[in-house]
């Protein structure tokens, strides 16, 4: 396993988009699943520190990205009914915007730090 973090974040959200899927059959859920699977195969084969700029490049893609998603989920807010449970929490989209900034800029941390690079490689 090439990067064990990442396999377990990819782990993480595909089960939890799957899940989120068969309670509501909501056809956005694949995209969670479909990202989650990517991660899980990238973590397990290729890993982060010999595609330095794909990293760099995808840390900008998600921040962004999750930027988009944060904005829509603030202006939708206010037409909220009542306080969500701690489990809506997590299918909200300002939990996976702000789940996706932070993990944008983990990936363009990991990309530009020779520390996190030379971490990862001394372990391999």
């Amino acid at each position: 396993m090439k990067a064990p973090i990442t396999f377990f974040i990819g782990l993480g959200v595909a089960g939890l988009s799957s899940v989120q899927y068969l309670n509501g059959f909501s056809p956005i859920r694949v995209l969670g699943i479909a990202i989650g699977l990517f991660f899980m195969v990238f973590g397990w084969f290729v890993g982060w520190t010999k595609h330095r700029r794909f990293t760099v490049l995808l840390g900008h893609l998600a921040t962004t990205a999750g930027c988009l998603v944060t904005a829509y989920a603030v202006y939708q807010l206010p037409s909220m009914q009542s306080s969500p449970t701690l489990v809506e929490v997590l299918d909200l989209p300002l939990f996976w915007g702000l789940f996706t900034i932070f993990g944008g800029y983990c990936m363009i941390t990991h990309g530009y730090c020779a520390c996190c690079i030379g971490q990862h490689d001394s372990r391999r």
